[in-house]
């Protein structure tokens, strides 16, 4: 007679039947409870929101020159009544600063919920150059982004004009994309990268034609410049420049050694006659 270990295979069956019943009690509890939870978390938001727990209390604004916090607000769009400082999108606001402010080139903006503050900090274009549309003047940064209009040169802080096919207005905040006048800021840009001082002497820059572009200068002849050869031609300026500045020096050094000669010789003259 032979006896089996095993056991009745109703015995094996009910055991797995149990801890699945178990399993599914246990779920269900924690399914009951998240669902408690997630209807008291979003009761406990809509309460904290309705009564100004997350209302925007400070904001603050640093970086700008040419505007004022009330003009960087009243760009935004936001109210300190009312605005959630929760649901602010930063990247929104970004996009609000660049697209009204024109001198706005960078904002960057960071949001703290538990202060309910935002900060702001802007960084400005600067003016490089002046455009001219008939009689109307345009000052653009060194990218060729149109940042205000002006009536006055002098006011600018720009002291270069390019000159260019100039027939349509831009827009406030727009970057000019006609090649004449992106050609004549690249000349720009080499001869502020090359040396700072020859800007200062440089008047107007015409880059209508690429291959014989014109650059006129204080007390220099008319400069023709190619465009694939504005650093070595710049160069060839910093150097005439140069030369002649070394010789406008040596002219004076020596009409100063002339004239304390004279005097020297009149001054023996003088106590001879005595």
């Amino acid at each position: 007679m032979e006896f089996s270990s095993r056991q009745p295979p109703t015995q094996l069956k009910a055991r797995p039947a149990h801890k699945r019943r178990s399993a599914l009690h246990q779920m269900g509890r924690f399914l009951i409870l998240g669902i408690i939870g997630a209807i008291a978390s979003l009761l406990l938001y809509r309460f904290a929101a309705e009564n100004g727990f997350f209302r925007l209390r400070q904001l603050s604004v640093s970086g700008s020159e040419h505007y004022t916090t009330a003009e960087i607000i009243a760009a935004l769009g936001l109210n300190l009544k009312r605005n959630n400082v929760h649901t602010i999108s930063v990247e929104e606001l970004e996009n609000r600063l660049k697209g009204q402010l024109s001198y706005v080139k960078d904002a960057d903006i960071s949001k703290s919920v538990v202060e309910r503050a935002l900060r702001i900090h802007i960084t400005e274009r600067e003016p490089a150059a002046l455009l001219k549309y008939g009689e109307k003047i345009v000052l653009v940064d060194i990218e060729g982004y149109v940042l205000e209009y002006i009536d006055s040169p002098q006011a600018s802080g720009a002291t270069v004009t390019i000159l260019g096919d100039t027939q349509q207005l831009p827009p406030l905040g727009n970057q000019v994309q006609l090649k004449g006048i992106q050609l004549g800021l690249t000349v720009l840009r080499s001869a502020l990268s090359l040396t700072p001082e020859i800007v200062s002497q440089l008047q107007t820059v015409d880059a209508n034609q690429p291959d014989r572009m014109i650059l006129q200068f204080n007390n220099l002849p008319v400069v023709w410049l190619s465009s694939d050869l504005i650093e070595t031609g710049l160069h060839h300026i910093v150097l005439f420049m140069k030369n002649q500045a070394a010789i406008k020096k040596a002219e004076e050094e020596e009409q100063a050694s002339i004239k304390t000669k004279k005097e020297k010789q009149a001054s023996v003259k003088n106590k001879k006659k005595k």
